[in-house]
């Protein structure tokens, strides 16, 4: 083996492509470019989205111990679930860099894309975690 059999960092950088769901759930043919967790871009995101939904946790607390109390979940288990959208959100904002579109990448058209397409955050953020295990490989 040699050296640079053991650059994960710039495979996770160079990142992975993730086929774009149609809201049907079928392969459009188009992709995002997505880093993976171990490049500093990559760990910089995990860490922030850790984090935040570390800071939501205690925030909706006292809203936990309500439905505790009540042992009805629906309100904590809504709330959450929108807390942690907006949380996937900001994670594929960070963690595409690419893609395979007619319009030119830019940040702006990322967050754009994100908030015409609801739900292909939560694609990305599944995607960014599970790409671990494929750019792990030598």
């Amino acid at each position: 083996m040699n050296l640079k059999d053991f650059f994960y960092a710039d495979k996770h950088a160079a990142g992975t492509t993730m086929p774009i769901p149609l809201p049907s759930g079928a392969d459009s043919g188009e992709w995002l470019r997505v880093v993976g967790p171990a490049c500093d871009v990559g760990v910089k995101a995990a860490r922030d989205y850790a984090r935040a939904y570390t800071a939501v946790k205690e925030e909706l607390a006292p809203l936990e111990a309500k439905c505790a109390a009540k042992n009805d979940w629906t309100e904590y288990n809504t709330e959450m679930n929108w807390r942690a959208d907006e949380l996937n959100d900001i994670l594929a904002s960070a963690v595409v860099i690419g893609w395979s579109l007619d319009d030119e990448f830019t940040p702006a058209a990322v967050a754009e894309l994100i908030v015409q397409y609801k739900g292909l955050s939560t694609y990305v953020a599944k995607h960014f975690h599970e790409s671990r295990k494929s750019l792990l490989e030598k």
